[in-house]
């Protein structure tokens, strides 16, 4: 039996999805008395779930100016300029692999990919996405620089939230197993130390999510 919601849990789904459409749009003063009238519902739990939103970075709280929203969207160069960076850290770590022969950890990739696909079959597309900004992160894990991750965790953390609200994956839904396929590939090419492959497949990949960006 499915567990019955909390009026928190609704009013926090609720507030995310008015951020993430836009409704809420950057810079807005969201008030405790306003929200009790739209979302009829009394204060603690708006409260409570206007703290999530400030600790996951949608939402900013200061005793001066109140709660603001601080969700701002991905603009076409943040995209392009994301998947360029990604792409670049994910060669060096090729390079970096066949320079001192040091393994991915393709066990866990290969659980990734596999979370990717099962996803995808459930129409899932928070965890789809969530599964591929995993993969990326292992994957650069093999450059042992954390700063690299640092860099990109943020990014990372921003582009799961908007493509899963937005229709990205519905658009994306005939091409996904294709993409699962490349990502299966660049895995075996990995672990047989196929590195010119490797870095094909990527370059691949790359141009794929630019062509969706056009598309």
């Amino acid at each position: 039996m499915a567990k019955e919601k909390t009026l928190e849990q609704i009013a926090y789904e609720k507030l995310k999805s008015l951020i993430h459409s836009g409704e809420y749009q950057t810079g807005m003063h969201l008030k405790e008395t306003a929200l009790v009238s739209e979302l009829q519902m009394s204060r603690t739990p708006i409260r409570r779930a206007l703290g999530r939103l400030v600790s996951e970075g949608l939402l900013s709280h200061n005793n001066f100016h109140g709660t603001t929203v601080t969700y701002t969207h991905f603009t076409l160069n943040e995209i392009i300029n994301m998947i360029e960076i990604q792409w670049c850290f994910a060669v060096f770590c090729i390079e970096k692999s066949q320079r001192k022969h040091t393994p991915f950890n393709v066990k866990l990739l290969r659980e990734i990919t596999a979370s990717m696909e099962k996803a995808y079959n459930q129409d899932d597309a928070h965890n789809y996405h969530r599964a591929l900004t995993e993969f990326y992160k292992t994957f650069l894990l093999n450059s042992q620089n954390n700063l690299i991750i640092e860099m990109l965790d943020q990014l990372w953390k921003r582009f799961t939230e908007e493509a899963t609200s937005s229709n990205v994956f519905n658009v994306r839904k005939n091409r996904i197993p294709k993409t699962i396929e490349l990502y299966t590939s660049l895995v075996d090419c990995v672990e047989k130390s196929e590195f010119d492959k490797a870095t094909e497949i990527l370059t691949q990949l790359k141009e794929e999510a630019f062509m969706d960006l056009i598309f």
